[in-house]
């Protein structure tokens, strides 16, 4: 089907306007969004500071009750009649024992008209109980019998609230209530406050108020709204409080329920993933501090920016329907001549119109005006080329002709080039390695040299001494012949080494990197370069010899690299596994910026006349071409590693 150029210019304009709307309204209401979060944010911290500021008077109005029980005149009366010895207080003309019931009296009505408040105890100094009030869970408060009173020496509220001087108070870490050592049930999350109570200037006993944190903070009484939570945490990080009360108070039962497992503590405020979260910390006396946190969804955020996007949603459609109707319009009476254009421009495409004085054009003084030119023009050209591409064919076609005849020709040359200068570069790679070779060899029979010139120098000296005899020159003969044999062997070895494979053939990996080690081992030792190896066998199907070249290559790079950089501790490990072979060395590695040229033909890091730039670039050809496997190279710490990978072979 065909579309008008007026109807695509349209569409265009309406994809193009309902982008450009799109994006100006996406990024305005991402700055609306984040100026809704912003706000809630801030209105979720205004919250959080009135509800620690609402603690805080809740801990205050504690400490205010338990001023007013130590004023309380039995309390003096109690310490006036302890310190007589028929326990009788003159002043006030009253037992013992009917004081600590009239205090008893008053613990009682102070924990029936405060909901909070579930323990209140009077400790004298040697820590055993004195009069103690009681709520129990059904609500009841009784005065604790004699019988029933505990020493509370051990117990650390007591232990600081004795330390406390006069007039200071003392607020526990919030932890549960405990009563002879085991934990209360159900559970209460304890604060306790401590008033040391002096008299004539010397501390006399200590009060302790016991309050339920539930029903003693108020923001955790106060119902908060569906999408809001609240939490208290300690020091540690532990739940105090949670809508979950599982998390609750993990550290007294061995569970690692902390604040900071689902929220972020390292920002006091953010939201993220729909939610959104507060902290403060809330010092509540001395060296000790709760975490108060509230939390919200972005339920609001959802409302308002669902409306928001249902107006906005309205406003693109309509101000780009109207974009496109008027550039419709507009493009429709600007776009005739253009149409008139295209026809002509059809019928010389398809050879309607080939002659230019058939072609009528179209006066306008603009752009339509110089395309007709251009049309008139370039039919003008048309013509003249016509003749000129049918003499140009001819000539091309004669050319072609010739070069079909000797192209044959041609890509044989080439290709006996391209061999001869392989076997030229494989020839100097092999030359260089044999020169290698030829000194390691040196390395080796070193030795044995020194063996038989030092047994011949001292055999005048044994013929001298009278040592000489028939099993002295047995001896004599074998221990040579050994040696003679070992430098044989390295003969042998050499030999073979530069044998010319023809066929493919299975040899093992750990075997053929022995051999060729065994060639290296006494240069190696005698410029003090470790070689560290770890192998396991496997079997390749290749070219043996060529295999032992790369190998020889590769360790001789790393010796030189050793012995260039002046590496003290210098070390060779060779790793065989899982079909890979791993060649490293500690000699500082290979620069970065000439890495990924290290296997290009007459490419060397090497100084002039000390490399030929070949090794390489044949070890990668044996390796990838020869052996269908792969050879990589990488700096590694200190140095660099040769990886040859067998594993898709």
């Amino acid at each position: 089907m065909k579309i008008s150029l007026s109807a695509k210019v349209a569409f265009g304009t309406f994809v193009i306007a309902g982008l450009s709307v799109v994006v100006v309204s996406f990024l305005s209401y991402n700055q609306i969004s984040e100026y809704f979060k912003q706000n809630i944010l801030s209105s979720l911290n205004f919250e959080l500071k009135e509800k620690i500021h609402t603690i805080e008077k809740d801990l205050e109005n504690v400490k205010k009750d338990a001023t007013l029980l130590v004023s309380n005149e039995n309390v003096n009366a109690i310490k006036r009649a302890m310190e007589n010895k028929y326990h009788y207080d003159a002043i006030s003309n009253d037992t013992l024992t009917s004081l600590r019931k009239k205090l008893g009296i008053a613990f009682k009505s102070v924990l029936e008209h405060n909901d909070a408040y579930f323990n209140i105890r009077l400790i004298r100094m040697d820590g055993q109980e004195l009069v103690v009030g009681l709520k129990h869970s059904n609500g009841k408060v009784v005065i604790q019998k004699d019988a029933l009173l505990q020493d509370k020496s051990s117990r650390d509220y007591f232990k600081e609230s004795a330390l406390l001087k006069k007039g200071e108070v003392y607020l526990s870490r919030i932890d549960l209530n405990r009563e002879n050592g085991l934990l209360s049930y159900p559970h209460l999350p304890t604060i306790r406050v401590g008033f040391p109570i002096y008299l004539d200037d010397k501390i006399f006993a200590v009060l302790i108020i016991n309050s339920n944190i539930y029903k003693l903070f108020t923001p955790l009484k106060s119902k908060l709204t569906l999408d809001k939570d609240i939490y208290l945490a300690n020091e540690e990080g532990y739940y105090l409080y949670n809508k979950d009360k599982e998390k609750t108070f993990g550290f007294e039962v061995a569970k690692e329920y902390k604040i900071g497992n689902d929220f972020d503590l390292s920002r006091e405020s953010y939201f993220q993933e729909s939610v959104a979260f507060v902290y403060e910390k809330l010092t509540y006396t001395e060296g000790k501090h709760i975490f108060v946190a509230l939390s919200t969804s972005d339920k609001f955020l959802k409302e308002q920016s669902c409306e928001y996007k249902d107006r906005l949603a309205f406003y693109i459609l309509v101000a780009t329907l109207f974009i496109a109707l008027f550039t419709l319009l507009l493009v429709r009476h600007l776009i005739t001549p253009i149409s008139e254009l295209t026809q002509k421009a059809q019928d010389i495409a398809s050879g309607k119109l080939l002659a230019s004085k058939e072609f009528i054009g179209i006066s306008s003084n603009d752009e339509i005006g110089e395309l007709s030119q251009s049309l008139q023009l370039m039919l003008n050209r048309l013509e003249d080329a016509k003749r000129g591409v049918e003499e140009e064919v001819l000539q091309r076609t004669k050319e072609l002709n010739e070069l079909n005849e000797n192209l044959e020709q041609i890509v044989e040359e080439k290709t006996d080039e391209n061999i001869k200068q392989l076997e030229v570069m494989q020839q100097q790679t092999k030359m260089a390695s044999m020169g290698e070779m030829i000194g390691a060899i040196a390395h080796q029979w070193r030795q044995p040299l020194n063996e038989i010139g030092i047994g011949i120098q001292n055999l005048k000296y044994d013929y001298e001494d009278g040592v000489i005899d028939e099993e002295f020159l047995n001896d004599f003969i074998e221990k040579n012949k050994k040696v003679i044999k070992f430098m044989s062997t390295t003969i042998d070895d050499f030999r073979n080494f530069y044998r010319v494979d023809k066929t493919k053939e299975l040899f093992d990996a750990k075997e053929a990197v022995n051999n060729t080690l065994s060639l290296q081992m006494a240069q190696l030792l005698n410029n003090n370069i470790e070689l560290i190896t770890d192998e396991e066998s496997f079997e390749i199907n290749g070219y043996k010899n060529e295999f032992q070249q790369v190998i020889l290559n590769i360790i001789n790079n790393a010796k030189d690299a050793l012995l260039e950089n002046n590496i003290k501790d210098a070390k060779i490990y060779i790793d065989i596994t899982n079909r890979t072979i791993s060649i490293r060395d500690n000699g500082g590695g290979i620069p970065e910026e000439v890495l990924d040229r290290i296997f290009e033909p007459y490419f060397t890091t090497k100084e002039q006349g000390k490399g030929t730039g070949m090794g390489l670039y044949m070890s990668k050809m044996i390796i990838e071409e020869n052996m269908g496997a792969s050879l990589s190279a990488k700096n590694i710490e200190n140095g660099v590693e040769f990886r040859m990978n067998f594993n898709e072979v």
